[in-house]
């Protein structure tokens, strides 16, 4: 089995009512929890705060979603969800459950050598493959709701999942796919 590490979980929360941002960025200002607020209507339609402890990134909207980005782990995401939905129960005063979906997983492993991109692209054959190197220097491949970059250093990087046993079979099937050009 290839062992990676999960380089960010990104989700969402969907509460049942429109959000008014301004107001929230004034309530936000005075809670210890969120280390920084920043709400400018003109610039960008959402406001944007950071919670402590780790400094994790929360934008919210005015349709009532919130997305959270840079979770560590899905344990780790569902932690700054609950502390998410606590500030806001505070300020909303609501009863039911949110809504709460991880969107992406992103995941990186390293298979261990050096990869031919060109063999590879042979090999996974060229309708899920973008391979240009003068553009990008990875192989981009394509597999239903995954893509994988694939670095010619044996770095790789999976992205649009939503489940890590998902990015596991993706890896894995990858990892054995790299295996039989070497």
């Amino acid at each position: 089995m290839t062992e990676f590490e999960i380089a960010n979980v990104v989700g969402t929360i969907t509460y049942q009512q429109e959000l008014n941002l301004a107001a929230l960025s004034e309530t936000f200002e005075d809670r210890d929890e969120i280390t920084s607020v920043t709400y400018e209507p003109v610039e960008n339609h959402w406001l944007q705060t950071r919670f402590a402890p780790d400094d994790i990134y929360v934008a919210f909207y005015r349709s009532g979603r919130c997305s959270i980005a840079g979770g560590k782990s899905v344990e780790h995401f569902e932690t700054v969800v609950e502390q998410v939905n606590s500030v806001m129960r505070d300020l909303l005063e609501f009863e039911y459950n949110p809504a709460v979906e991880v969107s992406n997983i992103v995941a990186t492993t390293d298979v261990g050598s050096n990869i031919s991109l060109e063999a590879l692209t042979v090999e996974l054959g060229m309708e899920q493959t973008e391979y240009e190197p003068e553009q990008f220097p990875a192989l981009m491949y394509r597999d239903s709701d995954a893509v994988i970059l694939v670095f010619s250093s044996g770095k790789l990087l999976c992205t649009g999942l939503t489940d890590l046993q998902t990015v596991s079979e993706a890896i894995e099937t990858m990892a054995s796919r790299i295996q039989a050009v070497m």
